[in-house]
This record gives C-alpha cells, structure tokens and sequence, in this order.
C-alpha cells in the first residue's frame, strides 16, 4: 500500500491534473470590466452611426444623380420630338408656299407654330375673289378633319391663299380671311393642313405640344424656360429649355429645317 501511495504522489492522476490547471488559470482570468464593456459598445455603436451615416449619403447622391440623369434623358426625348416637327413643317404641299411672313414656322409670345400639310382636299365649286366660303368634295373621314381652327392652303397658277375654318355646315365651309384670289375648281389644288404648338405652361411648369387646336398634352415636366428662335434668312432654328426651379440645367438644339427654306 505505502508503494501504492508514493506512485500517486509521483505520478498524478489526469482527473486531478487537469483540475488543478484549470483552477490556476481561472485564478488568473477575471473578465471585463463594466468600463470595458461600456467603451466597446459605445465605440460599436458609433462605428454603426457612421457606417449608416456613410450609406444615406451615398443612396442620396446616388438619387440625385440618377434623378438628374432621368431629367437631362427626358429633355433629350422633348428635343427630339420638336426636331421631329420641325424636320416635317412645310412638307405635304408640294413646295407650294404662301405669301406670308415666315412659313412655315412662326414664333410669337415664346409659342412655336409649325405648318405641313396633312391631306389634299377638291373643291366642289369656283371661288371668287372676296368670297368667304367654298364647296368641299367630302370623303370618307372628313367630318373629323374639317373643324374651326384648322388651316387650308389653296394653291391655283402662282396664286395662294391661306384661309382658317370658322364653320363646316355639310360640305360648305365658311373661311376667314376671305380669299383674295379667284381659284377654279379644276385647276385648284387645296391641302388641310396640320398645325403643331408648342409652349410652355407657366402654371405647371410644362412643355405642352398642341396639335389642331385640340388640348395640349405635356411634352416635358419641371420646365421653367423656354426660348423658341427662328431666323428665316438663315433657316436656322434654336430651341432653349431651362430645367430646375433656378433655370440650372440647359438643353440646347439647333436645327436647319430644310423643308421650310425658302428657294429664290
């Protein structure tokens, strides 16, 4: 037995070893302090504030960017459309042009108006100088083309006139102003025209595009600036758009419209 004794003194048993280091190094593992503990969650939780901070700044600038990139492609589509318009004004009449100033593009109060023929239309009856109406061959359709407000250029021998629809009553069509040349049936020629508006509506900061006196329908939003120009003596065409509430942003476009030169 003594032998017995003398080898566990020599030779421990695991169990005890093992108990004995775990209590020593417990002895010398006391845990955080409530200091500690307090400075690593203030400091987590201002590293989470900035980190968030960072990430509503960036979604910020990230919408701005995109919003104005949503806008300068918007007016780009306005543009393009107007261009469009102007690429068209004076076409459809067989060069026929009548002796007005600047056809077939005028610009008055900011407004661009612009002229190309839609159709060809017969007249039923001779036209008088000074008469105020005309006899319309009707085809399938015209009840809904010929309206008040609409424009039809008459053409016969170098002589041309632009009239404006007052009243359609069946065929007859009473006009303004009256003509100031006589026209033959037979050798007449007479287009309804399509008229295109384009203007600013400076109550809801819309481009708006009115085609044959019908409601405008809105071109471009947030517009606060709108410069139509036309120098016939060029036929340089120069349209200016100013977006955002301070005019910061500007679209420009220059066009030549062919159609619309006048040849010597």
């Amino acid at each position: 037995m003594a032998f017995i004794r003398q080898c566990r003194n020599y030779f421990p048993l695991p169990g005890a070893h093992c108990q004995q280091r775990t209590a020593r190094i417990s002895s010398h593992f006391e845990g955080f302090s409530l200091l500690e503990n307090l400075l690593s969650l203030t400091l987590s939780l201002f590293i989470l504030v900035s980190a968030l901070e960072v990430i509503t700044q960036v979604k910020k600038v990230y919408n701005r960017l995109q919003s104005q990139q949503e806008a300068s492609l918007a007016a780009s589509i306005a543009l393009e459309k107007i261009r469009e318009d102007l690429e068209k004004a004076g076409t459809g009449v067989n060069g026929c042009r009548p002796s007005v100033d600047r056809w077939p593009i005028k610009v008055e109060n900011s407004q661009l108006t612009l002229l190309s023929g839609e159709l060809e239309i017969k007249l039923a009856s001779d036209v008088e100088a000074g008469q105020n109406w005309a006899l319309i061959v009707p085809w399938a359709g015209s009840g809904s083309k010929l309206r008040s407000g609409r424009i039809i250029l008459i053409t016969s021998q170098g002589q041309t006139d632009l009239v404006e629809i007052v009243n359609v009553s069946n065929n007859l069509v009473t006009l303004s102003p009256a003509f100031s040349s006589s026209f033959r049936r037979a050798e007449s020629i007479a287009y309804l025209l399509e008229e295109v508006e384009i203007y600013l509506d400076l109550k809801q900061s819309t481009l708006r595009r009115k085609v044959n006196k019908t409601s405008g329908q809105p071109l471009l939003e947030e517009v606060y600036g709108f410069q139509p120009t036309y120098a016939p003596e060029m036929n340089l065409a120069w349209i200016k758009l100013q977006t955002g509430s301070k005019k910061e942003k500007t679209h420009e476009l220059f066009f030549y419209p062919k159609n619309a030169f006048k040849k010597s």
